[in-house]
């Protein structure tokens, strides 16, 4: 597996900018407009990607696989019951979403869930693809995305590190070798204490030379700024033009433009604060290092000739003197000249 490789011409992998994605899933709610929307306000904000999901209610599950999470409008109802809903963009406009995205320079792709919409995108030309942590052990799909010799993201919510493993091998068997492994926690939304940012680090050292990095299902924007300081190489964070729609289950717990920008914004900031490993003086700090600094100081009028005692000295601001480490070698030493009271001393004086 590559350390680092390309997507859509961008540097992705271990010690690169990390790569920020607007997990835009289904929140266009089947309308090409919002679509739209989202891939505008996605740009404006800074990401680096949109993603969507390509899925049909009847192949991605029985009618009645419970839910695992919640919708209040509907509570006892299915997860087909939900997909059956989200899954009506035509595929003409969600080629016409997608050749949108690359003219407004962002890049687009998706999850598929099925054959057919691997199909598909592959027939679009996507850049990467994405699997979802729910088909981590769905060997079929994952050799069927592999074989499109494209990047693969792949989430690992529920997962084991043996599960995470194999997945990996058969990415590889099939001609990928190219792969972003993102932890996840699959709970929506998940609380802080559910996130276990730690288990990224876990992944890191498992596979090391894998770029690592986090797939966010919490609230706010914190979790993925914390994952990037942490080392991620890659945010996946869910995505809406407004959190108040009803249609997707996911727009409530996505971040908007303002927060999507904020989140943005924070990550840059911290890569930028990374800096070197080296400890030393920073050459911004000069000014700091020569007046906020202190050097041995007269606390009175020393004669020539006077030896210098305990009394005589203190120690002030600036730093362009003796340093304070040398107070000691100071005390006992001769004045070679009239030293007026508050001088800041040098070696020449003594």
């Amino acid at each position: 597996m590559k350390s680092t490789f390309t997507i859509a011409g961008r540097k992705v992998g271990i010690s690169e900018p990390a790569y920020l994605i607007a997990e835009a899933g289904v929140n266009h709610d089947c309308l090409l407009d919002r679509g739209k929307a989202l891939v505008d306000t996605a740009r404006a904000a800074g990401f680096d990607a949109i993603k969507f999901q390509s899925y049909t209610a009847s192949k991605i599950a029985t009618r009645v696989a419970p839910r695992y999470w919640v919708e209040p409008q509907d509570p006892h109802g299915t997860q087909w019951d939900t997909f059956a809903k989200l899954d009506k963009l035509s595929d003409a406009d969600f080629k016409t979403l997608i050749d949108y995205a690359r003219k407004q320079g962002i890049v687009a792709f998706s999850t598929p869930f099925d054959d057919e919409a691997v199909d598909f995108l592959v027939g679009l030309s996507m850049p990467v693809f994405k699997i979802a942590s729910a088909d981590l052990t769905c060997k079929p799909l994952l050799e069927r995305v592999a074989r499109a010799k494209k990047p693969v993201i792949l989430s690992t919510g529920t997962s084991t590190l043996a599960e995470i493993d194999e997945a990996l091998e058969t990415l590889a068997a099939n001609g990928c070798d190219e792969v972003v492994i993102l932890h996840c926690t699959l709970k929506y939304p998940c609380p802080a204490e559910g996130i276990n940012l730690r288990m990224m680090t876990h992944m890191m050292q498992a596979f090391p030379g894998i770029p690592v990095g986090l797939s966010d299902h919490s609230l706010g924007i914190s979790v993925p700024q914390a994952a990037v300081a942490m080392g991620a190489c890659m945010i996946e964070k869910h995505y809406t033009i407004d959190k108040t729609i009803q249609g997707s289950p996911d727009h409530h717990l996505s971040v908007d433009p303002v927060e999507g920008k904020a989140m943005v914004d924070g990550i840059r900031t911290i890569e930028r604060a990374f800096g070197r490993k080296v400890k030393g003086l920073e050459p911004l700090e000069k000014e700091a290092f020569l007046y906020a600094r202190r050097s041995v100081t007269s606390a009175k009028p020393i004669a020539k000739g006077a030896a210098i005692t305990r009394d005589m000295l203190t120690y002030k601001r600036p730093g362009t003197g003796i340093s304070p480490r040398f107070f000691d070698l100071v005390i006992g030493r001769t004045a070679k000249q009239d030293i007026a009271e508050d001088t800041t001393l040098t070696w020449e004086m003594v």
